[in-house]
């Protein structure tokens, strides 16, 4: 059945891009590398409430998440994508990040873990 438009909620989302090299103040490169993503993307999606226990049965016996999305049709978003559900995307950063991807014909679930970031 496909996703009913009442019970969509609106995220943001970024896609994971890579690493990108750090560099002191003169130019030089230290060692370590920063997360880069892409820019952020509004996206209307049915979002599942709070799981603490296994409540997917598309992701088998994987429990480590918080909330599932579901797509109807394709989506561009893959693992490691970030999400901000419930909070400004404007001033707060995201508090959710992409950790399994189920994919169908008609559709796409996604396992999202909750994350702090400082």
């Amino acid at each position: 059945m496909r996703t009913l438009n009442r019970n969509k909620r609106q995220i943001y989302y970024a896609l994971y891009l890579g690493e990108t090299a750090l560099v002191d103040e003169r130019g030089k490169e230290t060692g370590e590398y920063a997360q880069t993503y892409g820019d952020k993307v509004s996206l209307m999606v049915n979002i599942s409430a709070s799981a603490g226990e296994e409540a997917v049965n598309a992701f088998g016996g994987f429990t480590d998440y918080s909330r599932a999305i579901t797509v109807a049709g394709q989506c561009e978003m893959d693992e490691n994508t970030v999400i901000w559900f419930g909070v400004d995307p404007q001033t707060e950063p995201y508090n959710y990040i992409v950790t399994r991807k189920a994919d169908s014909k008609n559709g796409v679930i996604y396992a999202l873990q909750e994350v702090k970031v400082g």
